[in-house]
């Protein structure tokens, strides 16, 4: 074998090594990486899992030593939790109000109630202008007449804004359970013109 082939395999062999150690050390650096990201997670993860644990063990003793009181307490949480989640938007809102619309356009207007085609007016009125607004207290919703368009509002315009006292009166509906109360009332008797007997 010359010279120059012996050169060339020692080369090659150092080159080899060379090589498979570095990616040895790049591998072993990618893998502690790893395992210090992994670790960063999995730490905090597994305390938290574990003061859950804790927690939901205690308090299944804890209602087992006190039953009555621990049922109250679902009863309130599982009741809250379900007036929440039918507590009704302002999308729903304006639905029922358009569906009320509807059904006072298919009857004849000697017949309608003038009180019920007056409330849904006056929503639908204040829905076209934009000063109707809805506020949520969790279990239950309002819905409220604005002062000011809510677009004045974003030019700066919070002086207009009404005061306190006068907000109860700017109520135009409350809404729990899916069902707005105030609309419900005002179309009892849709189809019934009470002037017609007069």
């Amino acid at each position: 074998m010359s010279r120059l082939g012996r050169l060339s395999s020692l080369f090659a062999n150092h080159a080899c090594r060379f090589s498979t150690t570095s990616v040895e050390k790049e591998t072993t650096k990618a893998t502690g990486k790893m395992k210090r990201l992994a670790l960063f997670f999995y730490n905090p993860i597994k305390m938290a899992a574990t003061d859950y644990k804790d927690v939901f063990v205690e308090t299944g003793k804890k209602m087992t030593k006190k039953p009555v009181k621990s049922m109250l307490g679902l009863l309130l949480l599982s009741s809250i939790g379900y007036c929440w989640h039918n507590n009704p938007t302002l999308e729903h809102y304006r639905d029922i109000a358009l569906s009320n619309h509807h059904k006072l356009l298919m009857i004849s207007w000697r017949i309608r109630n003038k009180a019920s085609e007056n409330f849904v007016d006056s929503v639908r009125m204040l829905d076209r202008d934009g000063l109707l607004a809805h506020r949520s207290f969790l279990i239950f919703s309002i819905i409220y007449r604005m002062h000011v368009n809510s677009e004045l509002r974003e030019f700066g315009a919070t002086y207009l804004s009404p005061r306190w006292a006068e907000y109860l009166d700017r109520i135009v509906d409350v809404g729990w359970l899916g069902r707005w109360y105030y609309m419900e009332e005002a179309m009892v008797d849709y189809d019934i013109n009470e002037d017609e007997w007069k």
